[in-house]
C-alpha cells in the first residue's frame, strides 16, 4: 500500500509544535484502537504535502471547493474554544497597526492590503466579499485597495503591518488566538479594526477512496479525544473543543460567498 501522510499545517506553530505533535499521538492512537490501518506514526511538514497520499489532513474551505475539489472527503468539522467560533463557523479578524486611526473598514479604502494567499478564504476571499458592498455603494471606479500586497502566511501579513509596509489584512481568527497564546510579541503592534463574517471552519479530510465505514471510524476516534479526559489539557493547549458533522453542502457557501463579490481587490 502507497506510504499515507499526516498533516495538520493550518495552525501548525513552531512555538506550539510540542502541542500539536501531542495532539497527533492521540489521534494517532485513538484511529489504531477504532480498527484504522497504516496510520502515520508522525506528522509530515515537508513540501507539497497535499500532492501525496493523505491519512489525515486539515484543509480551509477556499482550497477545499477549488483546488482539491473532488480531491478530498470531509471528514468532521472541529470546532474551537475561542471568541472567534460560533460553532462551526470560524470568522477572520481585521488586523491594522495599532497606532492607525480607523474605526471600521470603509475607513480603509485606498490603503495597502497584505493577504496570505490568493486560495485562502480566511485571508482573501472573506476580504473581497468585505470590501465589494463598501465598493458598489461608493460607485468605485478602481480598486478598493490601492495595493494588494502577498505574504506566504498570516504571520507574515502581520509582520508587514507591524512594519508599516501594509496597512490591513485579514487573519484567521484561530491563528489570532494561537499568537495570543504562543507569540504575544507578533501582536504587540497590532489591533482589530473589524471581525468578518461567518464560514464553516477548515475541515479535517481525507484522501476521497476512503469507504463510509472508514468515514466512521474516523469520527469515532475523534470524537474520543475530544470527550476523553486524558486529551482534556491538550485540547485546552490548542482550543479544541469539538467535533461537527456538516452538511455535505456546507461549505458552498464560500462559494456563495466568492460569486456574490468583486472578482479583484
Amino acid at each position: 500500500m502507497q506510504l499515507q501522510h499526516a498533516t495538520l499545517p493550518l495552525y501548525d506553530l513552531p512555538e506550539a509544535r510540542m502541542q500539536t505533535d501531542a495532539l497527533w499521538q492521540g489521534l494517532a492512537d485513538s484511529f489504531r484502537k477504532a480498527g484504522l490501518d497504516n496510520v502515520p506514526e508522525a506528522l509530515f511538514r515537508g513540501e507539497d504535502v497535499y500532492q501525496k497520499n493523505v491519512f489525515l489532513g486539515q484543509v480551509c474551505g477556499y482550497p477545499l471547493t477549488h483546488e482539491f475539489s473532488g480531491r478530498f472527503q470531509v471528514i468532521a468539522t472541529p470546532v474551537y474554544q475561542t471568541p472567534y467560533f460560533t460553532g462551526p463557523e470560524y470568522r477572520s479578524v481585521i488586523a491594522v497597526h495599532r497606532n492607525c486611526e480607523w474605526e471600521i473598514l470603509v475607513d480603509a479604502e485606498g490603503s495597502r492590503a497584505v493577504v496570505n494567499s490568493k486560495n485562502s478564504h480566511s485571508g482573501y476571499n472573506i476580504l473581497r466579499s468585505m470590501v465589494t458592498p463598501l465598493t458598489i455603494e461608493a460607485s468605485l471606479t478602481k480598486p478598493f485597495f490601492r495595493k494588494v500586497l502577498v505574504s506566504g502566511g498570516h504571520r507574515q501579513s502581520l509582520l508587514l503591518i507591524s512594519n508599516k509596509q501594509a496597512d490591513l489584512a485579514a487573519i484567521d481568527g484561530l491563528t489570532w488566538s494561537l499568537l495570543e497564546r504562543y507569540a504575544p510579541e507578533d501582536l504587540e503592534s497590532v489591533r482589530i479594526l473589524e471581525l468578518s463574517p461567518p464560514a464553516p471552519a477548515p475541515a479535517f479530510v481525507t484522501d476521497t477512496e476512503a469507504s463510509d465505514e472508514k468515514l466512521g471510524l474516523f469520527r469515532k476516534a475523534l470524537q474520543i479525544v475530544c470527550e476523553e479526559p486524558e486529551f482534556k489539557t491538550v485540547r485546552e493547549q490548542l482550543f479544541l473543543e469539538r467535533i461537527e458533522i456538516l452538511p455535505e453542502d456546507a461549505y458552498e457557501s464560500i462559494l456563495e460567498m466568492e460569486k456574490e463579490s468583486i472578482e479583484n481587490l
